[in-house]
């Protein structure tokens, strides 16, 4: 404040940018904290893939994705056309892709999926499209 009782605008600017950043942070934080997960989850598929082979790698990877993650959900559309929350990452076939290379013996294992975030006091949804991947080459 100043001498005479007023308050600095620029004070009251950077205020309302701090409360700014930290609804932004409480909104869209979890999603990057889910991918960190996802990360994990696609490290494990990299490893399942030279011990068991694409198929059982990519149906651990997403079962594990849809029914491991309890803090983690996504909306879904039954086929009366009501949305719900639905727990986990909500994975198909589609978002998960292996790619190994003989000649480099490089593998790529790649997950691609959207999530939706509802601003709650406005009922504002914007959709972020995440990726959960890992490249390497095998050790032998």
């Amino acid at each position: 404040m100043r001498k005479n009782g007023e308050t600095n605008p620029v004070t009251i600017l950077v205020f309302l940018l701090i409360g700014a950043a930290a609804f932004y942070v409480y909104h869209v934080g979890p999603l990057y904290m889910d991918n960190l997960d996802a990360k994990g989850y696609v490290a494990e598929a990299f490893n399942q893939y030279f011990l068991d082979g694409e198929e059982k790698a990519r149906g651990r990877l997403i079962i594990e994705m849809n029914t491991r993650c309890p803090g983690t959900s996504h909306y879904e559309v039954d086929e009366d056309g009501v949305e719900s929350i639905k727990p986990g990452f909500g994975l198909k076939d589609e978002n998960v892709t292996f790619t190994y290379d003989e000649k480099t013996r490089v593998l790529r294992v790649r997950v691609e999926y959207d999530r939706i975030v509802e601003f709650k006091p406005f009922k504002k949804r914007k959709t972020y499209h995440l990726i959960a991947e890992k490249v390497g080459k095998r050790s032998q």
